[in-house]
């Protein structure tokens, strides 16, 4: 008993002891004197040591340990603060902080570039972002639109008849982008070719973009660089309607209606965020031969994420949505696929969904986490046409053949699971290192045609990387990823099977130095290697099947993997002063690819299907540079704008036409990559001459390239043609009436493309060369529209 007492004194002698060593830091955050709640305060040094301010701006942190510190205080939106306290045993220091608005978003963190959550500013890896005010003032309804406003980035259209568009990045074509969602890459081939209209711009709170190699950590074929889509997070208790009516070329409707709903407990711990959007769009005829350049679309998503903290260090998110997509192109749209001269329609239903966990040691200095996201695609799809309406008594003919067989079916499974751990080991040593397990299962089918390909990539991926400081202003980031490949591919066509069983294992490093030339500029240099792999399903088929053809993939027996070597350079000054600030980027960019992937016709069948083998062609060189600036003044002003020159080419030309033994025609060749612009950029201008009224003016510049052209649709003679150069012009001007604090109502208007920069030659009739597309994606298009916002 007598021991047991002296052991609980002891043990008050101490508590006393520790108190009385102790202090309190307390004080409130403001921003142009009103309070800031939901801030991040944190004393430096002492891991885990911190509070998060309440909604009238106060913190308060208990038992600080005696001595002086610096006080860091973040909040999104917000520039990070900092503040010398000298704590005293038995005393509460008031340290009260004011805020300045982060108009650009420097100090926001982004996650894509180096898989852990860094300032936008800080990162050793240049992430471009695109903000929900960015989608708004361009009036970019969906993830395509919104892409064309990053530098570097290009969107295009590729086909008249179903409006397949791709994603160029620093000059290289969409297959060698890879698209994250939440991070985890799931994006899967198939609805790749038209998965970027599909994703509304209310269901995503930023895009983060990482150009070249300096993705590999995500995956190594990312050859031209990730766009990361990070979905809404709740933050508080809100509901929004929104509609936006639009008319194409003045006089076709382009409906949409978007719902997003909040709900968050009163201790911040858990939230559910819902979205949901419907758009209905009329077909479009640009030159009324009776052909769409504008297909019919109906697009239903819904979706939500959901956080859990489910302790001050650990945090559970869910995140799940499903797309309906209904698109069709082509003439006689009131009538069967098979019965019209010449259709392509794809039904897609895809569900995907996505959960992760992260946890903090006690000191912050080790993170545990662990993920797993997969995504289910369905599609029903028609490539053809040539049928008619058959009354009594008609014959059956060999076109109406043809024209049946058109139906096809495809079903993709693509998934990716990972854990990651990183340690802190001091303020200049970081290493992270991680698995993921990839898969991706491809059944593709065209009954009529007796075609199949049933496809299975399996990949089993490795990383590590480490940050380095050496010295106060230098930064080196080491990393590699070791992947080891599985394509299993059974393909049958007309009785034959080819089948392809490839391994490949392949290490893809990277190497990021960052120089601090003084607190305002930086210098950032970066090398990567990078590789795709060789597969019959991918989005290559889809590009050989524009024309209505059905197309059969073989792969060369002696088919290599694509390797390529990425080297960027990058000058980043960021200023601010007052109420102004400016962030000026300007960026180098050079890319090789050894081997790259040609597609040869090898035959033609009785039944219109085009046989061509995959192989292995020379190599691929893109260089060229990328300028961007943005500016902000108060909230009254802000400006966007970005530039991009470049070079894209292939070492030896490649054959674009060969004519046949009967044809006395020289066969064309080029020696610059097609549909790939030299010079391209954009602009954004907002301004709010008075706090409810916003006025905004946009565009895109797309200079001049080189496309191919069939002229002759019985030998498919083609030409390469330059085409002019576009400048589109947006404008918009929005007003908000806030009925009280919580209730807000929105009414906008305005025009896309204002002086209807379009092309103007597009092909007519059945025969046409639906490829034979460039330039801006649609033409003069007038919108109006209100939102309705209720925010507690």
């Amino acid at each position: 008993m007598k021991k047991k007492t002296i052991l609980l004194i002891s043990l008050l002698l101490l508590a006393v002891v520790s108190y009385a060593n102790t202090g309190v830091v307390k004080g409130m955050v403001t921003s142009h004197g009103e309070p800031v709640p939901g801030c991040l305060v944190e004393i430096k040094g002492l891991k885990g040591n911190g509070a998060v301010t309440d909604s009238s701006g106060n913190y308060i942190i208990q038992k600080v340990p005696v001595g002086e510190y610096s006080l860091s205080v973040s909040c999104l939106g917000f520039h990070t603060a900092t503040k010398n306290v000298n704590v005293s045993a038995g005393e509460a220091i008031t340290a009260n902080v004011n805020l300045e608005e982060d108009l650009l978003n420097i100090d926001e963190v982004v996650v894509t570039g180096t898989r852990n959550g860094v300032a936008t500013y800080e990162a050793p890896v240049i992430v471009s972002r695109i903000s929900p005010k960015l989608f708004q003032s361009t009036q970019s309804l969906r993830l395509s639109e919104g892409l064309a406003f990053s530098p570097g980035l290009c969107v295009e259209t590729n086909c008249q008849n179903c409006g397949f568009s791709q994603l160029r990045m620093n000059g290289l074509e969409g297959a060698y982008s890879q698209i994250l969602i939440n991070s985890p890459p799931i994006y899967s081939a198939l609805v790749g070719v038209y998965g970027l209209d599909m994703i509304p711009a209310n269901m995503i709170d930023r895009v983060e973009v990482v150009k070249g190699g300096g993705s590999a950590l995500y995956d190594g074929s990312a050859i031209g660089g990730t766009v990361n889509i990070i979905t809404k997070d709740p933050i508080n208790d809100s509901f929004q309607f929104g509609l936006n009516q639009g008319f194409t070329d003045m006089n076709r409707s382009d409906r949409i209606i978007t719902l997003n709903g909040n709900i968050v407990s009163d201790d911040l711990d858990k939230g559910i965020s819902i979205f949901a959007s419907n758009r209905n769009r009329k077909p479009w005829d640009a030159n009324d031969d009776g052909y769409t350049e504008l297909t019919k679309l109906e697009n239903n998503t819904f979706g939500m994420d959901a956080f859990w903290n489910t302790s001050e260090k650990g945090k559970l998110k869910l995140n799940m949505h499903s797309i309906n997509e209904f698109r069709r192109g082509g003439n006689k749209l009131d009538l069967e696929p098979h019965q019209t001269d010449l259709t392509e329609q794809l039904d897609h239903k895809i569900i995907a969904g996505g959960l992760s966990f992260e946890q903090y040691s006690n000191d912050y200095k080790h993170k545990f986490s662990i993920y797993t996201s997969v995504q289910d695609t369905k599609r029903k799809s028609y490539y053809g046409g040539g049928g008619r309406v058959l009354s009594d008594g008609d014959t059956f003919t060999e076109d109406d053949l043809l024209a049946l067989n058109s139906y096809g079916r495809s079903k993709v499974i693509s998934s990716a699971s990972g854990v990651q751990y990183s340690y802190d080991i001091n303020d200049k040593f970081t290493v992270s290192a991680g698995g993921e397990y990839q898969h991706n299962d491809v059944n593709d089918e065209m009954g009529g045609y007796n075609r199949s390909i049933n496809q299975t990539v399996n990949t089993l991926g490795s990383y590590i990387q480490l940050e380095i400081k050496p010295i106060e202003p230098l930064t080196f980031l080491l990393g590699g990823r070791y992947d080891h490949v599985n394509i299993d591919g059974e393909y049958r066509f007309s009785g034959e099977n080819f089948d392809t069983d490839k391994t490949l294992d392949v290490f893809v490093p990277r190497a990021t130095a960052m120089y601090d030339i003084n607190k305002e500029m930086k210098l950032r240099f970066s090398y990567a290697q990078g590789y795709r792999g060789p597969q019959a399903f991918d989005e290559d088929l889809h590009i050989e099947t524009v024309g209505g053809d059905a197309v059969f993939v073989q792969l060369s027996p002696d088919l290599k993997e694509e390797k390529s070597h990425n080297f960027t350079g990058s000058l980043n000054y960021t200023k601010s002063l007052g109420d102004f600030q400016a962030n000026f980027v300007l960026e180098g960019f050079y890319t090789k690819i050894n081997d790259p992937f040609t597609s040869l016709e090898v035959e033609t069948l009785p039944s219109g299907v085009k046989v061509k083998r995959k192989e292995n062609g020379d190599a691929v060189k893109v260089a060229g540079g990328n300028i961007e600036l943005n500016v902000a003044y108060t909230k009254k002003f802000q400006a966007q704008l970005g530039f991009t020159l470049q070079k894209s080419e292939y070492n030896t030309p490649e054959l674009v036409w060969e004519p046949d033994a009967n044809d006395q025609r020289s066969a064309v060749f080029t020696d610059k990559i097609l549909r790939t612009t030299d010079a391209y950029g954009f602009f954004s201008f907002t301004y709010n001459p008075i706090e409810p009224l916003s006025l905004s003016w946009s565009g895109v510049y797309t200079g001049k390239m080189h496309v191919p052209h069939i002229i002759e649709p019985d030998t498919e003679f083609t030409v390469v043609k330059e085409t002019p150069t576009f400048l589109e012009n947006n404008f918009k001007i929005s007003y908000d009436w806030d009925f009280n604090e919580d209730n807000c109502l929105e009414l906008f208007a305005g025009i896309q493309n204002a002086f209807n920069s379009f092309q103007d030659d597009f092909d007519k009739g059945a025969d046409r060369d639906a490829g034979y597309i460039y330039g801006p994606r649609k033409p003069r298009t007038i919108f109006m529209g209100l939102k309705y916002s209720f925010t507690r």
